[in-house]
Order: C-alpha cells, then sequence, then structure tokens
C-alpha cells in the first residue's frame, strides 16, 4: 500500500539534508562562514526536539528534522575543521548560556511537549548570533541552502499524519528562520 506521508516525509528530509551542498561548496570556497555556536546548538536542540517528538507520537515530519540534524553535523564537522566564524562576543555567550538554561528546565519538567517547547525557545535562542550575523555580513550566508530547508519543512508539515502542536511546532519554526536567514543573506549576494 502506497504511503503517500512517508514519500513526502522521506522527501522532506532528503531535501533538507541536500539543502548542505551548495552551503558546503561556499564554505569551502570561503564566502560562507557559519556560525559555529549556532550550529553546534542547533544540533543539540534539534536532537532534543526529535526525541521530545517521538515520544509525543512523531509523524512522518520527523524524518525533515533527522535530515536537517545530519546537515547541521555536517556544517559543525566542517567548523571543527578550521571553517565558520568564530568571532564571540556578548551575544554568543548570552544565547549560548539561555540555551542551555532552557535545556535544563525542559530536563526538569520530563514532558515530552514541553521538551518541544524548550528545545524551540533554546533554537531561537541558539538562531539569533547566525541573524545579528547575517543582518550585518549577508554574504556570509548562502541563500539558497537556507530557502532549501524552508521548502523541505514545507513538505515534512504535509506528510504529517498527526496535526498537533508537538508534530507541527519545529517544522513551522524552521520554516520562519530558514526564510529570515535566506531573505537576509539575498540582501547581499547572489542565490547560487
Amino acid at each position: 500500500m502506497f504511503d503517500w506521508h512517508l514519500v513526502l516525509g522521506i522527501f522532506a528530509g532528503v531535501i533538507a539534508f541536500a539543502s548542505i551542498i551548495p552551503y558546503i561548496r561556499d564554505i569551502l570556497h570561503g564566502t560562507t562562514r557559519p556560525n559555529v555556536v549556532s550550529y553546534s546548538l542547533w544540533a543539540l536542540v534539534l536532537s532534543i526536539g526529535m526525541l521530545g517528538q517521538w515520544s509525543s507520537g512523531a509523524s512522518w515530519s520527523i524524518i525533515f528534522l533527522l535530515g536537517d540534524l545530519l546537515a547541521v553535523f555536517a556544517v559543525i564537522t566542517l567548523c571543527a575543521m578550521g571553517y565558520g566564524y568564530h568571532k564571540y562576543g556578548m551575544v554568543e555567550w548570552t544565547c549560548l548560556a539561555l540555551a542551555i538554561i532552557a535545556i535544563i528546565s525542559w530536563q526538569a519538567t520530563n514532558e515530552p511537549l514541553l521538551a518541544i517547547i524548550f528545545a524551540l525557545i533554546a533554537d531561537i535562542l541558539a538562531a539569533i548570533p547566525t541573524v545579528v550575523k547575517t543582518y550585518h555580513e549577508p554574504k556570509s550566508e548562502l541563500p539558497l541552502g537556507w530557502f532549501m530547508v524552508a521548502f523541505g519543512g514545507i513538505l515534512g508539515i504535509i506528510s504529517n499524519t498527526v496535526f498537533d502542536f508537538a508534530n507541527l511546532l519545529f517544522p513551522i519554526y524552521i520554516i520562519l528562520l530558514n526564510s529570515t536567514v535566506g531573505i537576509l543573506a539575498l540582501r547581499g549576494r547572489r542565490l547560487m
């Protein structure tokens, strides 16, 4: 029996992961500089969001989150090799501290939906350094990758078979965040 929700969920995950291909190309050419703090926190927060979604009855949109997580790990690997934006200021350290506080707060509650909400709060805080950097230096990000993840998020939502807060919150947020960074990055460079 053909399950189009599963196929769409897989396609969303593939798009989220494939978004990293042009991004890595630009990182290696030195034109895109990912913020190491944001990507490290995103890996942690996406993992928590996925676990929270899984424990509250995940739908196929979780495949989208998995594809996004694998792409984030690819960027972290490059950052560990010396690529990326390594200027840390008050914004980065404040966001890191607040994100860690949000994650610890979730651990104390032991509720899957609260885990997703706290992970979302931590993700918003983790995104601030990248949004600020992209606003000030739009050429430091590649719009195409951000828009691909936003499109994958749309497909992830459509792939859902369970339409509840736990399964929709992260994909909706990822669409909004990635669209915002993509639009900010468009101000300063080409699409590809």
